[in-house]
């Protein structure tokens, strides 16, 4: 599938997920100009997708935008399609090698045409307005991601025609309808007025038995996990809210699921699931990921960048071992700079090659630092990048600090400064992925991106002591003391205005300082006098 999609630019500012400022046009009063897929994974139960198949032959929706892919997957007999069926829809055989859920909605995505990627389930029968109810939406914004609502029903119509017939005549839901539903969905709906005011945790709301996305954002997010069999829907979910995504609850667009077994194959993933599989991939929520060892975290919780282009060598130790060192080990960093030049001898402008090959020397074989010649636009999809200026160390708990006024506020851009600082702009900023995601999209030429962040999802700023910042422009830069090491380093020269070793007393030994090498000598010399005499 591919991963280089690109969401289309957008002009509605939607504030966190208030989806209410979206004004979709009427049912039956608009003119579509989309095309849409339905993707249906399926492993046997032919009678119950040929009355998926019969319900979504009475769409509202231009039969000439709409296309049904159903993805067999390895079903004994091979499934096939019914009489009753829309006009434009096929079986697609899995490849061998691949199967369950997730690899089925990958398959069918990636074989599919439509602009609007909806999935539905293969023992769901759907509202005539299933497809045009949520594709309305897609026309008017290009990031939403709408759910449809999913229903259960023990019995249902015995066949295809039947199926039809009810739908035509507008009493389907007066036969299906039993008043059973998906309690957790609900309750976080209720609770948060239909996801106008969802917390991080929003994307729980995201079931991919009636979902639609564009297929850009579904390319853009990297689309289904096609490993995952149980799950699926709540990690694909997660990184749809990462990537800025607004999700929307549809009340127009029901489904239903026929047969008992509909509720046990639908319901969430179990704990011992969620907390030993789905939280390798997901931060959120923090209960789950505390169970997981530091070495099988996929997706860290916060991506911090440093920019260590023309720093000097000692200035970068200093700043990446306080963050290495911090107590929120959740974390990666990225060390920008220009590393293939310094590995060919050329100097960076504003710096010396010289000190890159030694701080990549230095990192090499840490397992959370990675090389890259740019900075990432985002952390995703972690939720959150910390952008930090090699001038400034962070205390051991300024990283938690951050995280949780972040959270608390719900703020999109939390920065952190000294409070003598003249300028706020050179401090430390913690951004919110899925806030500066979105605000990429929609920032206008010459707009600040901050204050666009902080328009779409608000700011929080914090006055920092001397503990949480430091500035290391003030001290000598030096790597810290080893526990074995009981050495101080003397103080910089007077010849020394900057207090930064970049003579080449320096590159003998990358691990001291001038103050180590003059005591390790002087040792030296007293111990050959001793053996002499």
């Amino acid at each position: 599938m591919s991963r280089r999609g690109r969401v289309e630019r957008v002009l509605t500012r939607v504030f966190c997920n208030d989806w209410s400022v979206l004004t979709p046009p009427d049912i039956g009063r608009w003119t579509p100009d989309l095309s849409v897929s339905v993707v249906i994974p399926a492993r046997g139960g032919q009678r119950r997708l040929d009355l998926a198949l019969a319900s979504l032959a009475a769409q509202t929706y231009p039969e000439d935008l709409m296309e049904v892919v159903v993805v067999d997957d390895h079903s004994s007999p091979p499934l096939r399609l019914p009489a009753l069926r829309p006009a434009r829809c096929r079986v697609l055989t899995a490849p061998e090698g691949g199967w369950g859920a997730g690899y089925a909605r990958a398959y069918g995505a990636h074989s599919s045409t439509g602009d609007i990627l909806l999935w539905m389930d293969a023992d769901m029968i759907v509202c005539p307005e299933f497809v045009e109810a949520q594709a309305r939406w897609h026309h008017v914004h290009a990031e939403t991601v709408t759910l449809g609502r999913v229903r259960f029903a023990d019995t249902g119509p015995g066949s295809p025609a039947e199926v039809l017939a009810l739908a035509r005549a507008g009493t389907l839901g007066q036969t299906l309808e039993t008043g059973r539903h998906h309690e957790w969905i609900e309750h976080l709906l209720a609770g948060s007025d239909g996801l106008c005011n969802a917390d991080h945790l929003g994307f729980h709301a995201y079931v991919g038995a009636a979902a639609g996305v564009r297929r850009s954002l579904y390319e853009a997010t990297g689309g289904v996990d096609p490993d995952l069999d149980l799950g699926q829907d709540t990690e694909f979910g997660y990184r749809l809210w990462q990537a800025g995504a607004v999700m929307l609850p549809e009340q127009a667009a029901i489904g239903w699921h026929v047969g008992r077994a509909g509720t046990a194959r639908t319901r969430l993933p179990s704990e011992r699931f969620r907390t030993e599989v789905l939280a390798e991939y997901m931060p959120h929520p923090h209960a789950y990921r505390e169970r997981v060892p530091a070495h099988r975290r996929r997706t860290p919780l916060v991506h911090a960048v440093v920019d260590v282009s023309g720093a000097p060598y000692g200035l970068v130790r200093s700043c990446v071992d306080r963050l290495l060192v911090s107590a929120e080990d959740d974390m990666v960093l990225t060390l920008v700079g220009d590393w293939e030049g310094a590995q060919q001898g050329s100097a960076g402008p504003g710096g010396s090659s010289m000190d890159l090959r030694l701080v990549q020397a230095n990192y090499l074989r840490e397992p959370r630092i990675s090389f890259a010649a740019s900075a990432p636009r985002t952390g995703f999809p972690s939720p959150f990048m910390l952008q930090v200026p090699v001038v400034w160390g962070l205390g051991q708990l300024a990283l938690s600090r951050l995280l949780a006024s972040a959270e608390r506020a719900h703020a999109g851009l939390t920065e952190l400064f000294p409070a003598a600082s003249p300028t706020r702009d050179t401090g430390v900023r913690l951004w919110r992925t899925r806030a500066l995601a979105r605000a990429i999209r929609v920032c206008d030429e010459g707009e600040d991106l901050g204050d666009v962040v902080a328009a779409l999802h608000g700011r929080y700023r914090i006055h920092a002591g001397e503990e949480t910042l430091v500035d290391l422009s003030l001290y000598r830069s030096a790597p810290p003391l080893r526990p074995d090491r009981t050495e101080v380093p003397a103080p910089p020269p007077p010849n020394d205005p900057e207090g930064y070793d970049t003579d080449e007393d320096d590159l003998g030994d990358v691990a001291e300082t001038r103050g180590w090498l003059r005591a390790g000598w002087q040792r030296a010399r007293q111990r050959l006098r001793g053996e002499r005499s």
